[in-house]
């Protein structure tokens, strides 16, 4: 995998839209500032790809700028030639976007020729194309801050999948998958032809049954055959009669269904008295309706009078709004007289406390003159008690003296012979003088912290006051604006009172509206009761009429059933809605139904004589063939040609399968080959075979290789152990075997370091997949010597492959001053986000200023 372009947009640090191109670099460093955002790069690298970082696998939100709402990473790379763009979005606030396109060149905006959507789709597809998990890739592409050396301390299992995935060794998993799907293919070929072998088998036994099943078929099939014109010549007559019988059945239920529909004989007789009596009723609403109409007339008039008047109820609100607004403003002069009373008492104690902070300062301050002097004459006090204390030690040193002159000796003071010593002095007072110094100096002290206290409270008292005084002429500020508002207020009070005298009188405005706006509700009630009768009256003669109409509506509806009556009779008798027409012919309808009814009833008796004669003859002839007085003739007939034709084939398939028995036989040792030898790729592909013997010349390789560089590295102080475990050899005690975690911080790089360039020159070697190598930090625990061995071998990295691309991540100086390509970034101040100072495109890349 090797990066071609990174762009950032609202991840980490990076807030404004960031590109750094890498075509055409092969060793770059990164450097700048701690916290300017150099490790968000490879963090950036690692969430394009994988969705996640090295320190933040779960949430991932947290790589959202702090400022922004969202994030967005796109990383343009390519691997085994292809060219690729991976995409990756959070939001604060719904849901993260994941896409992967396939590029037909590596600009960005090349055509996409395959697009891939959906976290888990995107993940997988990453995972198939670099050939290694996440945990791989930080293991041996993207050594993160403080994780240079997991290759080195990672178990046989994690080691062996960084392997499996830079030398493309998973293709063997492929392998594997596709000889086990081979293998799975052959056994169930070999399963279905020995079943087809059995089948063969068990065809052979059934050939001979079938053979005579077809014979006893065929007898069955023509014997029916040749009985097939005599029943069905009775079967015809039987059917005939049946008919004839049924059709007079028919005729006697329509005839029935007829009565049924025809209405009771006091339904035509009522009919004609209830249309009379339900005109009448329409005429009654008709005028009942025109007196309503009137009332709501008179009540409109009413109301209209008082609109005149008084206005509409748009006015009415408009005026109840003023009587609110006047209400309000009462409220607001009442709020502002309240606002100066409290102003005024404030003012008057803000004036108390200025006094009283004044008094206090002046205190303060008479006590400090007092002290002052004080102190003055404690300081005179001070150097008289420490001449007395000089003088008492100065004579307790000569009564000391004394008592060791001896007559003739040197004085021990001026060395002169001493002839004869002085007499006795009195005794010193030393521990007086002492003691009265010390008292001194403590009266002194504490008249100090007085001075101090006093000092402080002089302080205080002065800031009280001028706080005080502030306070004061603010209070004097606020009393003039509430003076100002009780004024405003008043003026605003009168202005809306004066229009609610214009229009309600002098008196309550509340009641006065009220009590207008109760004769307009009573005018409007009136009006709404009269149209409500008038709608009442309305429905009532609408009810009338539609009673009529049922009425009229039921008399034709009465006379089209006597006319369908008779239609159904076959006879054409249209008739009038008229009552008297109806009984007439309800009657004459009667008669004819019976007549009718009574030849139908001889014609079915005559059929049904006949359809017992002729079905007595079938029996007979049914029961000569085998077959049920009830059973189905030509079912029977069609079964026994169906089971003839179905044995016939069975014995055609029987002889089919068997002579199909040779080519079976070649088949099935052709399966039986194929599958040998898939079990025998099955088993060879095993992990822990062909797989495993690659992984441990892998790792013996490794070892050999990562030694070179790490004795090179480390002056020929230590090697790596040759079986696999990279535990470490200490060439200065006899090459004792250590463990990777007993090294110092500094060993534990170099040897990180070791593995990780001889994992990268194994892997150009043998057209690996390692094309990027990204290092964040742990130079700063080298010392120069080993810091210059450690670039030496970054550079032969980079030597041993021109397409190869090395990200350093640092912030030692030595690394700026080894490295000719570098990004430099910085931090702002005042936002904390990043600042790209230099070194976001390529030089070759670079347009050259005009």
């Amino acid at each position: 995998m090797r990066p071609l372009e990174l762009t950032l947009e609202g991840f980490r640090s990076y807030r404004g839209k960031t590109t750094f191109d890498f075509r055409d670099r092969r060793l770059l460093g990164v450097v700048g500032q701690i916290g300017s955002g150099k490790s968000s790069i490879l963090d950036a690298v690692s969430f394009a790809l994988y969705g996640k970082t090295p320190s933040i696998e779960g949430a991932t939100k947290s790589l959202i700028n702090q400022l922004s709402d969202q994030c967005h990473v796109e990383l343009i790379f390519q691997v085994d030639g292809e060219v690729w763009r991976a995409q990756r979005a959070l939001r604060r606030k719904g849901q993260a976007g994941h896409r992967l396109e396939k590029l037909a060149s590596g600009e960005p905006e090349a055509e996409v020729l395959e697009q891939i959507t959906g976290e888990g789709s995107t993940n997988s597809r990453i995972e198939q194309l670099l050939g290694m998990d996440f945990k791989a890739f930080c293991r041996s592409v993207l050594l993160a801050q403080n994780r240079f050396s997991e290759f080195l301390t990672a178990t046989p299992s994690q080691r062996d999948t960084v392997l499996k995935g830079v030398f493309g060794y998973e293709r063997l998993d492929a392998a594997l998958a596709v000889a086990r799907t081979r293998l799975a293919r052959a056994e169930m070929q070999l399963e279905s032809l020995q079943g087809e072998r059995r089948r063969i088998d068990e065809a052979r036994t059934q050939l001979e049954e079938a053979r005579t099943a077809a014979t006893t078929a065929a007898k069955r099939s023509d014997e029916l055959e040749a009985s097939a014109e005599e029943v069905e010549a009775l079967g015809r007559e039987r059917g005939a009669a049946e008919a004839e019988s049924a059709l007079a059945s028919k005729v006697m239920t329509d005839l029935a269904e007829i009565v049924a529909s025809l209405p009771a004989p006091e339904t035509v007789e009522l009919a004609g008295s209830a249309g009379a009596a339900a005109e009448e009723a329409v005429s009654r609403a008709k005028a009942a309706l025109v007196e309503a109409a009137a009332n709501r007339a008179a009540a409109q008039a009413d109301l209209t009078d008082l609109s005149s008047r008084f206005g509409d109820r748009e006015r009415f609100r408009s005026f109840e709004r003023l009587v609110e607004r006047s209400e309000q403003e009462a409220a607001a002069v009442e709020a502002a007289h309240s606002h100066v009373a409290a102003a005024e008492k404030e003012l008057a104690e803000t004036a108390t406390e200025v006094k009283r902070s004044a008094g206090a300062a002046e205190s303060a301050v008479e006590g400090l003159i007092e002290i002052e002097e004080s102190l003055q004459h404690l300081a005179s006090t001070e150097e008289e008690a420490e001449g007395a204390l000089l003088a008492a030690h100065h004579t307790d040193i000569a009564h000391e003296l004394r008592a060791g002159l001896v007559p003739g000796e040197p004085c021990p003071v001026c060395a002169q012979p001493v002839h004869t010593p002085p007499k006795a002095g009195a005794a010193t007072k030393v521990a007086a003088a002492e003691k009265a110094l010390a008292k001194v100096r403590s009266d002194a002290a504490k008249a100090r912290e007085k001075k101090e206290r006093l000092a402080a409270a002089a302080a205080s008292s002065r800031t009280a006051a001028e706080a005080a005084n502030e306070t004061l002429d603010r209070i004097k500020v606020v009393l003039a604006d509430a003076n100002e508002e009780v004024l405003s207020a008043e003026a605003a009070r009168t202005a809306t009172q004066s229009q609610l005298i214009e229009w309600l009188g002098v008196g309550d405005s509340r009641s006065l509206l009220a009590s207008r706006e109760a004769e307009l509700t009573g005018a409007e009630s009136a009006l709404n009761e009269a149209t409500a009768a008038v709608e009442a009256a309305r429905v009532a003669h609408d009810q009338a009429r539609d009673e009529a109409d049922r009425t009229k509506a039921s008399i034709s509806e009465l006379a089209n059933r006597l006319t369908g009556a008779w239609g159904r009779l076959g006879h054409d008798r249209p008739l009038e809605a008229d009552a008297a027409a109806l009984a007439a012919s309800f009657a004459e309808l009667g008669e004819t139904i019976v007549s009718g009814h009574e030849t139908a009833e001889g014609t079915r008796a005559d059929a049904g004589a006949r359809v017992e004669a002729a079905g007595e003859q079938l029996a007979a002839s049914l029961s000569a063939l085998g077959l049920s007085a009830g059973e189905d003739f030509s079912r029977a007939r069609a079964d026994a040609a169906a089971q003839r034709g179905s044995a016939e084939q069975r014995v055609r398939t029987l002889e089919e399968q068997i002579a199909a028995g040779g080519e079976l036989e070649r088949g099935i040792v052709a399966a039986e080959n194929e599958k040998r030898i898939a079990e025998r790729l099955a088993k060879d592909l095993q992990p822990s075979r062909f797989l495993a013997f690659l992984l441990e010349e892998e790792r013996a390789d490794l070892a050999d290789l990562g030694s070179e560089h790490f004795e090179r590295l480390t002056d020929g102080n230590f090697r790596f152990s040759q079986d696999g475990t990279f535990n470490v050899l200490d060439l200065n005690a006899a090459g004792a075997e250590r463990k990777a975690d007993s090294l110092s911080g500094g060993e534990t790089f170099l040897a990180s370091l070791a593995l990780a360039l001889a994992l990268s020159e194994m892997v150009a070697r043998g057209g690996g997949r390692l094309d990027a190598f990204f290092l964040d930090e742990g130079f700063g625990s080298l010392d120069p010597e080993h810091l210059e061995r450690a670039m030496d071998g970054i550079g032969r990295l980079v030597a041993s492959d021109e397409k190869r691309l090395v990200v350093l991540v640092s912030h030692v100086a030595e690394m700026r001053e080894a490295i000719e390509d570098l990004i430099e970034l910085r931090k702002d101040d005042v936002t904390g986000d990043t600042v790209v100072v230099s070194g976001a495109v390529s030089a070759v890349r670079r347009i050259p200023e005009a």
